[in-house]
């Protein structure tokens, strides 16, 4: 398997990512202007780090950051931008996205303590 070192590839992405965005919102394609904009640029590459890390392998140095790490910070930017984004829209919504990023994150809480209780099923001990 490839691994990718992890710098330039999502300094890429963010780059095509702020171009597609400005692009769009200099023209004003579905009523997009540069106050709902540029939140939607933290949002997608917010996305774009939660799946890289799910998907792509980093490498193999002991320095390189875990993809417990990159979930994190894509799931923080992520949660920046939605809240940005819907702020930017109408401010009453921005306590509705709180709560649903909470349940989405406790869901994911509750995923991974169920994957983490069955890996240590798998094991079984020899006496």
């Amino acid at each position: 398997m490839i691994r990718v070192p992890w710098a330039p590839l999502n300094g890429g992405v963010f780059l095509i990512v702020f171009g597609i965005v400005m692009l769009l919102s200099l023209v004003q394609v579905g009523g997009l202007n540069l106050s709902t904009g540029i939140p939607l640029i933290f949002l997608v590459f917010g996305a774009w780090l939660i799946v890289a890390a799910f998907v792509v392998h980093g490498p193999d140095d002991r320095y390189a950051p875990p993809r417990s790490m990159i979930l994190a910070w894509g799931g923080m930017v992520a949660f920046l931008g939605a809240i940005w984004y819907v702020a930017t829209l109408s401010l009453y919504l921005v306590p509705v996205v709180i709560l649903m990023v909470i349940v989405v994150v406790g869901i994911g809480a509750v995923g991974y303590a169920l994957t983490r209780a069955e890996a240590k099923k798998a094991h079984p001990t020899v006496a």
